[in-house]
This record gives structure tokens, sequence and C-alpha cells, in this order.
């Protein structure tokens, strides 16, 4: 009688977007209320400070020194010049407000993201996409963070990719490189859609024009020194055994990896690049290859990033539901996606699993990474070595 209930309740409450909708806006105001009071919205400050100083004449990167609303030192700013001048509207408005409408608009863009994939993707498919990565989500917002809408930005470049709107596409690939660097690589999926050589030419006029717009404030002579303190900022910042990529673990016997991990994740890129163009036609023929390949790419962009987070989990966690969507899975594929769900999800939120447990299972055993690294290999394996996919009807099911 009771499981029957608590069914009826899932069907009426998750039936609509609407309904959904409210459910996530509801936590992301809850959440951002507690920071709020707690004067605890660092993130937000953080971000706020990159855009003031900007428009301050100050270098972020080498002249920080900015303090929080409790009086300790704020972490350092790493992200690049075009987001200091697109987060500048949630710089107007005291902070308090301003970290409200920061958290409503990244909540509303990732959902939004979601529900506005392509036709072949039904609700149900949306709904899963939604909720097996909402906790990573809430958990973001608690911290304010920028990454659900990368995860969003992804998701939205790539529905541009198969609606046919090229300009977009590359126009949204671009904000997210030239902000936070992970939506670069997915300029690689140029390849399976149509009109490459004109994306390619979209692609250089925008790099160009976001490249120079740090000089609505900037002289001319200032521009290449801005980058290389980014660059400075960036490279001093890289500790591998501090984040939560594949290179955690390797750190523990080789720590030298902290001087070549980039070198090894953008040959790993390049190699995953190669296979694709090897299979290029099986990609432009196949829906379902295609969104293997999303899934595969923003999943690679965490496990292989150099200031990966447990937070910055929720990235790898969208496209790995939508590879699993419209992957021809097996049991070992099932087990695997709620062995990641423990371990990537549930173990890092405190209110699930003590903190004492989790350190020692995430940061001592490493195994949310291994296992996801394990995972991610069959993930490539099955993307770029198995022709067949699930047809329509299995997908549906």
């Amino acid at each position: 009688m009771i499981k029957k209930q608590i069914e009826s309740f899932k069907k009426n409450t998750f039936n609509t977007t609407k309904s959904i909708f409210l459910f996530g806006a509801f936590f992301a105001f809850a959440i951002t209320l507690k920071e709020v009071l707690n004067l605890s919205y660092n993130n937000f400050q953080i971000f706020s400070f990159g855009s003031i100083d900007f428009w301050n004449g100050v270098n972020p990167y080498s002249n920080w020194n900015h303090l929080n609303l409790r009086g300790t030192p704020l972490d350092l700013f790493l992200y690049l010049p075009l987001f200091s001048i697109l987060f500048t509207p949630f710089t107007i408005a005291p902070s308090w407000i301003g970290a409200f409408l920061w958290n409503f608009f990244t909540y509303t863009m990732f959902y939004t993201s979601i529900f506005n994939l392509p036709e072949k993707y039904n609700f149900k498919d949306k709904k899963f996409i939604f909720f097996i990565s909402s906790l990573l989500l809430f958990a973001t917002l608690l911290s304010m963070q920028f990454n659900p809408l990368i995860a969003a930005i992804f998701l939205f470049s790539y529905s541009a990719l198969e609606k046919d709107k090229p300009f977009l596409a590359v126009f949204l690939i671009l904000i997210s490189g030239f902000t936070k660097v992970y939506g670069i690589f997915q300029l690689s999926m140029l390849i399976f859609y149509p009109k490459f050589w004109k994306k390619v030419l979209y692609g250089f006029a925008i790099g160009i024009v976001f490249f120079l717009l740090p000089l609505l404030k900037l002289n001319f002579n200032q521009l290449i020194p801005y980058y290389e303190s980014w660059v400075n900022t960036i490279s001093g910042h890289t500790r591998m055994q501090d984040f939560y990529s594949i290179y955690r673990p390797i750190y523990d016997f080789f720590p030298d990896i902290n001087q070549i991990g980039s070198i090894i994740s953008l040959v790993i890129l390049l190699t995953l690049f190669v296979f694709s163009l090897f299979k290029k036609d099986l990609f432009i023929k196949n829906f379902s290859k295609r969104a293997q390949y999303l899934g595969v790419l923003m999943s690679y962009s965490i496990l292989f990033g150099v200031g990966s987070e447990l937070h910055t989990y929720v990235i790898a966690m969208v496209g790995y539901a939508i590879w699993y969507l419209f992957s021809k899975k097996n049991k070992l594929d099932k087990i695997l996606l709620w062995i990641n769900f423990f371990l990537l999800v549930i173990f890092p939120i405190d209110i699930f699993c003590p903190v004492t447990i989790s350190k020692f299972i995430l940061g001592k055993l490493h195994l949310g990474i291994i296992i996801f690294f394990i995972t991610w290999l069959i993930m490539v394996y099955k993307t770029m070595m198995h022709k067949k996919n699930i047809s329509n009807n299995e997908h549906k099911k």
C-alpha cells in the first residue's frame, strides 16, 4: 500500500516539466538562503571581485588581496577575462541579491539545457539526466559554482549542432572555452556535422572577438601580459594531489605527474579525436553515436582535468547519463552506473556520508576516480568500437 502511494506521488509530482522545475527551484532558493544568512557565499564573492577588479583596472591574477564577509582571505580568481566581463550584471546589485540572481540563473540554465535537448530524448530520458545529477547540482549551488553552467553550455551547444544552428553552437562552445576552458574540447564534435569549414571560420572570428574583448578596459599593450598572468596563476594552482582527476592516485606513486599531467591530457584528447576521425562516417549517420561521444567528452573534461573538484563531476555525470541512455547496456553497465552514482554523488555529500568515511574512500583510496576511470574506458571502447547501437524502440524502453 505504502509502495503504491510512493509511486503515485512520484508520478503525480514529476510528470510535467513545470513540477520538476519548481522542485529544483525550491532547493535552489533554500540553499542560497542558507549561504546568504551564513555569509558563506565565497565563490560568488570571488567571481564578483574578479569582475570588479577588471573594470577598476586591477589585475585579479597578480593583485588578489580580497577577504570574504567573515574576514578571511578568499581563494584565487582562476577564470579567464571573458568571465569577468560576462559576470558584470551580477555585481550591480548588493552582493546578497546578486547571489540569489546567480544561483537562480545557474539553475535555470542547467534545467533548460536538459529539457531543451533534441526530440530524440523523450521526457523520461530528460528526467533521468536531471535527477541523477540533481544532488551534485544542489551541491554546486551550495558553493555557488560555475560548473552547472559549463554543463549547460555543453548541452546547449550540442542541441544547437543537432538542430543545425552552427553559429550558435560555436558561439556557445567558445564562451565556455574562454571562461573556464572545459568546453573548448567540444570543438572536436564539429566534424560530425555539415558545413565543417563554415563552422571553423565562425570559430576563428568569434575566438578573435572573445580574445580581444578585454580591450573594452585594457590598453592593447596590456592584453598579452594580462593573459600571461592568468596562465601563471593557473600553473601555480596545478597540484594534482589536491584535486579529483585521474592524476590524484597517480601522484601517490609519481609526484612528477604535476609537471606532465596537462600534456598527457592533451595527448589523450588528440588520440580520442583521431579515433573519431576513423569513425567519422559512423558518427555522422548515427545520432546515438554522437550522443555517446558527447558523454565521453564531458566525462573526459573532468576525469583528466588539472583542477577537478568533487562538485565538478556534475558535468561528468550529465555526460555519463547521456552516454548511458544511448548505449547498448549489459549487466556490468547497470552495476557501474549505480556504483558511480554512490561514489560520485552520494559519498561527497555530508548529510548522506560522514566526512571521515568519504575522505577515506574518495580521498585516500581514490575509489570514485578509479571506478569512474574504468567506466570511462568502457564508454570509449563501446563508443569507438561497437558499430551497432540501440534502436529507437529499445531506447524508448
